[in-house]
This record gives structure tokens, C-alpha cells and sequence, in this order.
């Protein structure tokens, strides 16, 4: 036995016209600062409006969350009593609004709590609805199960904000709501990094050992619409179709890789990114091309992940049919760094500005915290502790992966 699981998608120009359709008429926004001082809270409460609903605001979203987010959220909700709650933005609220969804339902949870085993969070949505609008083409957060919220924990000498990666199949919101009205603000720099961010779920969800025919076809049309419009869209942030598509290749990208998951990449991207306070798309897209080359070195004659890169790269015609199957796959490699360098994404660890020293005096706590992570467990090559510094010190220095 096997699942699928996905929440009702609308998308496209003007989707936030369905909230017509959505019963209940309080709703509680669950977003951050930013995006209120950008106007777009402005965008749905207005629409919101339209149809006769009430809203209530909570703006304290931080990137990387900490539980008290969600603390704080919940004792609102319990006051304000919503029909409706809403995850307006990128990852780090969508990661708020689910987890906060999950203790308001059921109010003697905690973070704690949110986990496979607990039965009770596939009833969710019978006291609330969760409507998840992504802000950003690159989570895919409207679509999966999991939830990563943040605890400051020692570690060694010193504090570091330890990512927990909290899942249920219960967190998939009931509706997302993938409206291009809203990515088509974003700066360069960010439209660079989420679309990595897209493109390291969906090259990583091919490859999980979790992966399966419906993740695989989610993925292999992610992995197409990045290749296809993130350059345009890098280029032009205005281009309205380059917009959409990459919109939808984030959503697609999270179904794909939400029911077979990421692996090593986010591991090592998570773990980068909470030491070194580096953006989620810019750690796992600088690390994508180093674990492909890391799988593609199995040792272990019966792993498929050469077989799986080598039909990717001859399904988006890069190669021919009858090209040998490591030299396919190795065409997957040269693609990404290719995408990278068009859309100035850094190529190596020492491009994010962190010293080789500091690195290397920190390099037993980045190794503890990858094994702390779940996605290092879903990779089709497993990695010892040897293996990932080697991967932190090739990925620092930009060298391909040969071991």
C-alpha cells in the first residue's frame, strides 16, 4: 500500500476569487511584517471583503520560525474562534500556519506531537479550515506535510536555532490557493533562490527512496518548467507567464516531492542554512549539483539513481535515447550548474561568506545536526560522517564529487 496526498488546488491570475466558494466567515491571516508593508495582506483582505468576511492579523512570522510563533498564535485563535485559517507567504508561514492549525484543533498538542504516529491529526479541518497562499515559487509548503519550526538549543559552546522537522499527512492544507499575483514582486535574488529551491525538491524527490510513479511524474514536470522559465522569469520579474508556470512548478514540485520527500541535499542545505543563517533556497540549490554527483557514486551496483538522471536528461531532450546511461546523467550535473550560473546563484559554500576556518572549527556540530535531520535517512545513498564532511569541504572549495 501506497498515498497520495494533495490539497484542492486553484491556480492562476485571479484564484483568490474562489475564496467565494469557501465556507465560514471569520478568518485569522497568519503571515509576517513584510508582506503586510508590501500590500499584500492589503491584496486578500480586500478580496476578503468582497465576499463578507472578518479577518483578524497575525504578522509575527520570523524566517526560520521558533515555536513560540506558533505558542503565540494559538492563544489568539482560542480568543478569536476562526472558521478559517490562512498561511499568506512563503515557507517559514505556511510552516506557522500548519503547525498552529494542528494545537488550535487539538489544544492539549504541541509541536511535540506533530508527528506520524498520532492518529488523531488526520481528522484536522473539522473544527477549521486551512487555506495555505504561497507568496513565494519555491516551498511548495501549500502542499505538504511537514512542518519545520525552530528551538534555540545548545550545541557545543554555543546556541544554534536546531530546525525540527515536524510531519503528518493530517498538516496538508485543505486548499491552496496559487495566485501569480503575488510572486510577481519579488527581486531577482529571491526569484533565484525559490525557483532552486523548486528545482532541489523535485531532483531530489526523483531519487528518494520514498519516490513513486505519482511523485516521479510531479517531479519530472517540476524539474521541466524551472529549466524552461526561471531564467526568463530571473530576467524579466514581470513576465506574466514566466510568473504563473514558475508558480505552478513550485506547487507541482511539492507534490512531487511531498509524497516521496528530499534527502541528503536538505539535509546538508538545512543544517547550512541554520548555523550560518543562509536563505533555504540558496543552502539546498548551492549543495544540488555535489549531491547528485555524491549519488551517482553509489557504490552499491543496484542502485537506480544513474538510470533515473540518465531518463530525466533524455526526457527533456538534452541527450539522445541511445546515450549510455552514466553520461545522460552527467548531462543533469552540468545543466544545474549551468541554470545556477544564469541565474547568479553561488556555486560554492565560500561564496556565502562564511570562512573556511569558521567551518572547519564548527565541523563536528554540522555533522551531529545532519544526523539529526529525517531527510538524510531518505537518500538513496546513505552517508557517514566521513562522507558528509567530505561533502561540506568539496561544496566549500566548489570541487566536483568524486568519492
Amino acid at each position: 500500500m501506497w498515498f497520495f496526498f494533495s490539497p484542492k488546488i486553484v491556480y492562476g491570475p485571479d484564484s483568490l476569487v474562489f475564496f467565494e466558494n469557501i465556507t465560514g466567515k471569520k478568518c485569522f491571516i497568519v503571515t509576517d511584517k513584510i508582506l503586510e508593508d508590501l500590500g499584500y495582506v492589503k491584496i486578500l483582505t480586500d478580496k476578503l471583503a468582497k465576499f463578507d468576511k472578518e479577518w483578524e492579523i497575525f504578522t509575527d512570522v520570523e524566517p526560520d520560525p521558533k515555536e513560540e510563533s506558533i505558542t503565540i498564535s494559538k492563544e489568539k485563535c482560542l480568543s478569536y474562534k476562526p472558521d478559517i485559517i490562512i498561511g499568506l507567504g512563503g515557507g517559514s508561514v505556511m510552516d506557522v500556519a500548519k503547525g498552529l492549525w494542528a494545537v488550535y484543533e487539538f489544544p492539549q498538542y504541541g509541536l511535540d506531537d506533530l508527528h506520524p504516529f498520532n492518529r488523531d491529526l488526520y481528522d484536522l479541518g473539522k473544527k477549521v479550515k486551512l487555506v495555505a497562499i504561497p507568496t513565494t515559487s519555491g516551498t511548495g509548503a501549500e502542499t505538504t506535510w511537514s512542518t519545520i519550526i525552530s528551538r534555540l538549543e545548545p550545541e557545543g559552546d554555543i546556541e544554534v536555532k536546531k530546525k525540527y522537522e515536524q510531519a503528518h499527512k493530517g498538516l496538508i492544507p485543505m486548499y491552496a490557493i496559487v495566485d501569480p499575483i503575488f510572486p510577481i514582486g519579488m527581486p531577482s535574488h529571491l526569484t533565484s533562490g525559490t525557483g532552486f529551491d523548486a528545482l532541489a525538491h523535485s531532483i531530489e524527490g526523483l531519487t528518494s527512496v520514498w519516490k513513486n510513479e505519482f511523485s516521479n511524474a510531479m517531479c519530472l514536470k517540476a524539474v521541466e518548467l524551472v529549466f524552461k522559465f526561471l531564467p526568463t522569469v530571473y530576467k524579466d520579474g514581470k513576465n506574466e507567464e514566466a510568473r504563473d508556470m514558475m508558480h505552478q512548478a513550485a506547487t507541482i514540485a511539492g507534490l512531487g516531492f511531498g509524497n516521496s520527500q528530499a534527502h541528503i541535499g536538505h539535509t546538508l542545505g538545512h543544517v547550512w542554512g541554520a548555523v550560518y543563517h543562509i536563505p533555504h533556497g540558496i543552502s539546498v540549490g548551492l549543495f544540488l549539483p555535489y549531491i547528485v554527483q555524491y549519488c551517482l557514486n553509489n557504490p552499491d551496483e543496484n542502485d537506480t539513481t544513474a538510470k533515473i538522471f540518465g531518463n530525466l536528461a533524455k526526457q527533456l531532450g538534452w541527450t539522445e535515447w541511445n546515450t549510455e546511461e552514466h553520461t545522460a546523467a552527467n548531462i543533469v550535473i552540468d545543466k544545474i550548474k549551468q541554470l545556477q550560473k544564469e541565474v547568479e546563484l553561488p556555486t560554492k559554500l565560500a561564496d556565502t561568506g562564511v570562512s573556511r576556518e569558521d567551518m572547519d572549527k564548527n565541523m563536528n556540530m554540522l555533522i551531529s545536526l545532519c544526523f539529526q535531520s529525517s531527510s538524510l535517512t531518505m537518500s538513496p545513498r546513505s552517508a557517514n560522517a566521513e562522507d558528509l564532511q567530505k561533502l561540506f569541504e568539496y561544496a566549500y572549495e566548489g570541487k566536483d564529487v568524486d568519492f
